[in-house]
């Protein structure tokens, strides 16, 4: 009985490992897709792309998940706090949509 439950914790930890891996590897206009458009529309979020300094941006982001429920990991924090500093192409092509 101990065993299986072992096996069942053991799979279940390397599953969300594996999970969270995969989660970090997205880019910068996915992660913009996933959590920022779930609650604002994406004009909203882009009009200031490239205006604010890392600094406000960073702290922009950890209220949104402190005080409004978003979901970001440390990863992504650090990510989408450059990407939305210092946008790529790629994020403002998302931009232009």
């Amino acid at each position: 009985m101990r065993l299986v439950v072992f096996f069942a914790v053991y799979l279940f930890f390397t599953g969300a490992v594996f999970a969270s891996q995969g989660e970090s590897a997205i880019g910068c206009a996915e992660l913009l897709q996933k959590r920022c458009q779930s609650c604002h529309y994406l004009s909203r979020v882009c009009i200031k792309v490239g205006k604010y300094s890392k600094r406000r941006w960073k702290a922009t982001l950890k209220r949104m998940v402190k005080r409004r429920g978003a979901t970001l990991n440390k990863e992504e924090l650090k990510l989408l706090t450059e990407c939305l500093a210092l946008p790529s192409s790629e994020v403002k092509k998302e931009c232009e949509k």
